[in-house]
């Protein structure tokens, strides 16, 4: 069985609809050939928080800065375990999966850190569609290429989402400190120059 993962339901029902629908379920579409397609709902994972990493971090203080995490941990959101847990099942049962994320590195990211998370260890091809309509679904079904050949894509996504970790984690917690009324002051890689933009 082949086993697609789309970025999202809409995705998901897009390939579905160009290949032929048999069945559906809250969690997969069963298509005519007998292959399937899951999806996620954007990351299904995100970054642990500081306290994931040594309990000294529980509380805030300028001695526990900056936090530097040797390798960084991830863990599923909470509103997406059913999910998971269906992806983790019919990864068992798949012979080859096919990367059906949106064509840019955060599509390429979400679906490899599914696999990464859940220790598949099997093939993997890469579906690059650019649009949802069944003529550019079936073009690009006949181009699947290696999901490998994508890696740098998935390591640009990562480490971004690392960096705005780093700054927004660290930074947060040294202004809040350092203000004399300990108010609560967010920042951002994105956030902040946005918010000076506005102002």
């Amino acid at each position: 069985m082949k086993l697609f993962i789309a970025e999202k339901p809409s995705m998901a029902r897009a390939i579905a609809e160009a290949l032929g629908i048999k069945e559906q379920t809250k969690t997969h579409i069963v298509l005519s050939n007998g292959d399937v397609i899951t999806w996620a709902f954007g990351h299904l994972y995100e970054l642990a928080e500081p306290e994931a990493y040594s309990p000294v971090y529980q509380k805030w203080t300028l001695d526990s800065l900056p936090i530097m995490p040797e390798t960084f941990k991830k863990t599923p959101k909470s509103n997406v375990k059913q999910q998971i847990e269906a992806i983790r099942s019919l990864l068992k049962q798949a012979s080859v999966v096919i990367n059906a994320g949106d064509p840019d590195r955060e599509g390429q990211l979400l679906v490899d850190e599914i696999l990464e998370q859940l220790e598949y260890k099997g093939k993997v091809l890469r579906l690059w569609v650019q649009a949802l309509d069944k003529e550019s679904v079936l073009k690009a079904l006949k181009s699947l290429e290696d999901n490998s050949k994508y890696k740098g894509l998935k390591l640009s996504a990562e480490y971004r989402a690392y960096a705005d970790w780093l700054v927004g984690m660290n930074l947060t917690r040294l202004f809040t400190l350092k203000n004399s009324a300990r108010a609560l002051i967010r920042v951002g890689r994105v956030k902040t120059p946005t918010l000076a933009l506005i102002y």
